[in-house]
């Protein structure tokens, strides 16, 4: 029997239903752009780090692009550090649509375009057709530029089905200048969709004759259909006028944001190569002339140079002793209404820039070297001379001084030794000795300092294991002034810690001008202190015939009122010096100390130490000099 089977309906289906029209999100929003102005440095400056490293000629939209990898927006970099300057992918930039104008300070430099100082607008409300271009004529001849706004109420397009898609309309905008015909400046398409109006701004600069004539023309077709919404109208227009400060010998620069990407101002940082300073030039008998390693910006000195108080050009570095130098000369931010190179020892500072130049160990572990101080800093407030000079010359461990008419630095560096004192005028003989408490001396520093890479503040530290384990952690924090390499600020945390070690001894010092019984107990007071010597120096006879008797007799008065006398002590105080050293790098400080109008009184050094093989008994670098210039040498023991 055949089996026959009936095939159902499958029960009562719904009924189909319609597509739901589909509406494309609104993809054009009007944007704000904001313009800072930004100035970065006083005097010329060699301009942005990466771009100066990789040797890209300023100007080239190569230089811009690599520099912008040195422009940071709340602590990030607008093109990242691995992007190509020359051919850069959207994709590498962080921040889109950053304009960017760097001047360097030259004192010769245009102003940048774009800034505006003053802007009037007026409306214009017309619709922009295929077949009816809009002209509007300019004939203010103080206008640098034209800013078009063009609103687009809506551009949307709908199907059959209902959907809103988005469409696009394009316009180009002319210029003629003085009747001489219209040139295309600017030809635009807008796409996406907005149910909302849409306004865009374009500028058009201004550079030739007025009158001038500004044309819109709509390229696009003109919409006949209810269903495509993509008619713009001729807003309204703006005549400006840039601000033309060209800020000579000033570095300043023009940085243009897209607001739609920040919701505050952002904070914005460069990382810069700055102001030019003058260099040693040509050496004496044709001994070279130094340069400066592009990729360090430290001084290479030619083997054999010869220094012969010639400066060259200004060019940029990073040594610390030119770089104060140059602080102390320039008349537009530092000394140089007060002082002049004339009035430097520039023998001084070459002898640091050399010291200042040599490569040494990074520190890193990896073999690599860096110059032994480099200075890197942006002093941005005024301050006391002094305070300023002297921070300056801590960035290499130097001290300045007035002698001989001129301003010195002397350099805590290896050097040979030179003089010592004499005590000829001491009152009490004989000595007492005495240290430091060992616990009272740091076992570990720490060192701040800035951090490139991490564009922040950093720590290294140096730890004495020995006496930490003994006496604990006595910790001393310092300040790596201007110090940007971790290498550096470690060798700086060594030295303090070194000198803290091994500086233990204390010379009280008193001048004896006929004080009497305020003299009496001084020696005990200062042994009592920590001192392990107190000299007392009898100067009454001197004062009395080569200060006091020449006032009286040129009728010196203090206020009209009295003889003037007490006062005549200062300068002979300050004559009157006891030193204490015993390294080579104290030799230069008591060669500079007996070649000036100073009477060094008595030097204190430690005793002579065996060496060599003959275990023969050799005298300090400060002690030799001493016994060479005959004056008077106290030998002591450290503790």
């Amino acid at each position: 029997m055949t089996k026959k089977y009936i095939q159902g309906a499958g029960g009562n289906p719904s009924p189909p239903q319609p597509p739901q029209p589909t509406r494309t999100p609104d993809t054009l929003h009007s944007r704000q752009f904001a313009t800072f102005l930004d100035l970065v440095s006083e005097g010329e400056i060699e301009g942005f780090a990466t771009a100066s490293k990789e040797g890209l000629t300023k100007g080239t939209t190569a230089y811009n692009n690599a520099a912008l990898k040195d422009v940071f927006l709340n602590n990030t970099a607008v093109l990242k550090s691995t992007a190509s300057s020359s051919s850069p992918n959207a994709t590498d930039f962080n921040f889109q649509n950053v304009g960017f104008t760097p001047r360097f300070g030259t004192a010769n430099q245009t102003h940048i375009p774009g800034i505006e100082s003053s802007e009037s607008t007026t409306a214009v409300g017309v619709v922009v057709t295929n077949a009816s271009p809009v002209t509007r004529t300019i004939t203010n001849t103080s206008v640098d530029a034209i800013k078009v706004s063009i609103t687009l109420p809506q551009l949307q397009r709908a199907t059959d089905a209902g959907d809103l898609l988005g469409s696009s309309v394009q316009f180009k905008i002319s210029v003629q200048y003085n009747s001489g015909g219209f040139t295309d400046v600017i030809t635009d398409t807008i796409t996406g969709r907005t149910a909302d109006a849409y306004q865009k701004d374009y500028r058009v600069d201004i550079t030739g004759a007025f009158p001038v004539d500004i044309r819109i023309t709509r390229i696009t077709a003109d919409s006949t259909s209810s269903s495509l919404v993509d008619a713009f109208q001729w807003s309204s227009f703006s005549e400006i006028i840039d601000d033309k400060q060209t800020y000579a010998n000033s570095a300043y620069l023009s940085l243009r944001i897209d607001s739609q990407q920040f919701s505050s101002i952002p904070s914005r940082k460069y990382r810069l190569r700055g102001v030019k300073v003058r260099i040693p030039g040509a050496g004496a008998n044709s001994s070279g002339t130094p340069t400066v390693d592009n990729a360090t910006g430290r001084i290479v000195y030619p083997t054999g140079y010869i220094f012969n108080g010639v400066m060259g050009a200004a060019t940029y570095c990073n040594c610390p002793s030119m770089v104060l130098l140059d602080l102390l000369t320039n008349t537009r931010y530092g000394l140089g209404s007060h002082l002049s190179e004339s009035d430097l020892d520039k023998f001084s500072f070459y002898q640091a820039s050399v010291y200042c130049s040599q490569q040494v160990d990074d520190g890193t572990g990896t073999g690599n070297t860096e110059p032994r101080f480099s200075c890197n800093v942006c002093i941005n407030s005024q301050g006391e001379a002094y305070n300023v000079v002297n921070q300056m010359c801590s960035v290499f461990r130097s001290m300045p001084f007035w002698s001989a008419g001129s301003l010195t630095i002397t350099q805590d560096a290896p050097k040979d030794s030179s003089y010592l004192f004499s005590l000829s005028n001491v009152l009490e003989p004989g000595f007492s000795y005495s240290n430091a408490s060992q616990k009272t001396r740091p076992t570990v520093v720490i060192a701040k300092y800035l951090d490139l890479e991490l564009r922040d503040i950093n720590y290294v530290e140096q730890i004495d294991t020995a006496n930490q384990a003994r006496y604990g952690s006595v910790i001393k924090n310092i300040d790596a002034f201007a110090c940007t390499s971790r290498g550096q600020a470690s060798r700086l945390a060594r030295w303090v810690r070194f000198s803290e070690q091994n500086l233990t001894e204390t010379v009280t010092f008193t001048v004896d001008l006929g004080a009497g019984p305020e003299i009496e107990g001084v020696a005990e007071k200062a042994k009592k202190a920590g001192a392990i010597d107190s000299v007392i120096l009898d100067v009454k006879d001197e004062f009395v015939n080569e200060y006091v008797f020449p006032g009286l007799k040129a009728g010196a008065m203090y206020e009209d009122v009295y003889a003037l006398s007490t006062a005549f002590a200062r300068p002979l105080m300050s004559k009157k010096i006891v030193f204490m050293g015993t390294p080579e790098f104290a030799v230069p400080t008591l060669e500079a100390l007996k070649n000036s109008n100073n009477e060094i009184t008595v030097v204190y050094s430690q005793p002579a130490s065996k060496a060599n093989r003959g275990q023969k008994l050799l005298d300090s670098k400060v002690g030799s000099l001493a016994k060479k210039f005959s004056l008077s040498l106290y030998e002591i023991s450290l503790l």
